[in-house]
């Protein structure tokens, strides 16, 4: 006992130091259990609300594309001069040009259909042709078509399962076309609902959350267990609690959900997983110095990560899987982007639009995987023919994009469009057979042909449409269509 008083008498400053470090550490840990909780809630609303943005615009972007896309539709003057040629026009030669129209938007956004319904001949035009006569008053199947036009409505979005498959449910977003305040045409498109679910799933596996839609009473309308909306009907006893608001922090996790206005539903999500617990742990179990440091790195090092995660996600939402470039969505934000700057209009630029001419051979030959491998190649050198500066996209099946900032006078595009026409001429053999491909190009030039993305697009197809229609193996400029 002498020895301890003469240690603690001769090292009263050592003994101090340990003692104020021994009560700021009994002190800290104290704290730290009653901000643990709140610690951990916070982290889960960050990683919750990260993978909530990513799943959300996803799926919304889907929907809020196919309706914003359909409008451009029914105000594109070819598809008007079109329906105004229906009774002048062969019927055969009129149903193919209108199917050949379909095909193209249906393709260029890869979508599972597209329609229109003419409301003179009430003719189910598809791109397979005539699909057939709506008849509302017969036809239990054709009785939406009535009820919307009596609607009023200028579009809408339908749930509903395929007439010709009822194991497979599909979305429908559907727009009245008028020409000169008449109504013309009902026209749409179709997306599997396996398109959104397949992303839920996705979701769901990745970051190991439960994803799920439900209606307005807190019921479960889809999961990723199945997309028959009888079978999936049943209600989740934490969706219960989400019925007038939005967020809410629960024993079971954290859960955020917001609605989808074109779908009519709400996304709703459960995380009940957090990062940084046990870092926690280990650090309320060391010297209060080195905890307030390790919380504050830590802290810096979860932004920085979920950031990045974040960042990835949105990434994968604007590539195209398949080549590796930009896809419609990327597109649209790039072109979008540039056009949107204070001095676009000065700089120019011009859209290309690039189809492989007998690609079809090429899967039927050689299969689809001979068909990707082609697709991914075409890329590449797609890529590499242009700078590092220009928009280069897939549209979709084998229709690429390519925006050339202040590339807008004709001798520079021409030459553009001669090298890429050169550059495209491809046999492709493999077991004895051989196919040619070449390519067939439509340009419009920013902005003489059009000052949106929108129009651009409308002025490029067009100048692609009559190069298909003439020879294909060739290219177009729009402003050059006597």
């Amino acid at each position: 006992m002498k020895r301890v008083k003469n240690f603690i008498k001769n090292n009263i400053l050592l003994v101090t130091n340990i003692i104020i470090i021994v009560i700021g550490a009994i002190f800290a840990i104290v704290l730290s259990v009653n901000s643990l909780k709140s610690i951990i809630k916070k982290d889960m609303e960050n990683t919750t609300s990260a993978l909530f943005d990513g799943v959300y615009t996803s799926i919304s972007d889907v929907l809020e594309y196919t309706v914003n896309y359909t409008n451009g539709m029914c105000n594109d003057y070819f598809l008007q001069e079109m329906l105004d040629l229906e009774d002048e026009m062969d019927e055969a030669e009129f149903e193919d040009m209108m199917a050949q129209y379909l095909e193209r938007n249906r393709a260029a956004n890869n979508w599972e259909g597209a329609y229109l319904i003419s409301c003179k001949t009430n003719k189910y035009y598809t791109p397979d042709g005539v699909g057939k006569i709506v008849d509302p008053e017969n036809n239990e199947y054709d009785v939406w078509y009535k009820n919307f036009i009596e609607s009023g409505m200028e579009y809408g979005s339908d749930l509903t399962y395929d007439e010709f498959n009822d194991q497979e449910y599909v979305i429908f977003t559907d727009r009245v076309m008028r020409i000169n305040g008449e109504v013309r045409a009902v026209l749409g498109c179709a997306i599997y609902l396996t398109d959104i679910t397949d992303d839920m799933k996705h979701c769901a596996d990745e970051y190991n959350v439960d994803v799920c839609l439900t209606d307005v009473d807190g019921n479960t309308t889809l999961d990723i267990n199945g997309i028959n909306l009888v079978e999936s009907y049943y209600c989740r006893y934490y969706t219960n609690d989400m019925v007038e608001i939005d967020q809410i922090y629960t024993d079971d996790g954290y859960i955020i959900r917001r609605y989808i206005p074109d779908l009519g539903m709400y996304l709703v999500v459960r995380n009940n997983h957090y990062s940084l617990s046990e870092k926690f742990i280990k650090i309320y179990r060391g010297a209060v110095i080195y905890a307030c440091v390790m919380i504050l790195i830590l802290t810096c090092l979860n932004f920085y990560r979920f950031r990045g995660e974040k960042a990835v996600l949105k990434s994968n939402i604007y590539t195209d899987f398949l080549t590796q470039i930009s896809n419609v969505k990327g597109l649209q934000t790039n072109i979008k982007t540039f056009i949107s700057g204070g001095n676009s209009k000065e700089i120019g630029g011009s859209m290309f639009i690039l189809d492989i001419d007998n690609f079809k051979q090429i899967n039927d030959n050689f299969g689809h995987r001979k068909g990707d491998e082609v697709l991914h190649m075409f890329a590449n050198e797609l890529s590499k023919a242009f700078r590092a500066g220009d928009i280069v996209g897939r549209l979709g099946g084998d229709e690429f994009m390519v925006f050339s900032p202040t590339l807008n006078d004709y001798k520079h595009i021409e030459k553009k469009a001669q090298e890429l026409k050169e550059l495209f001429q491809w046999t492709i053999s493999e077991s004895g057979k051989a196919v040619n491909i070449s390519v067939s190009i439509g340009v419009a030039i920013y902005p003489k042909d059009g000052a949106t993305y929108e129009e651009l697009y409308k002025t490029a197809d067009k100048a692609l449409y009559y190069v298909k229609k003439h020879k294909k193996d060739g290219y177009c400029i729009y402003g050059k269509i006597s």
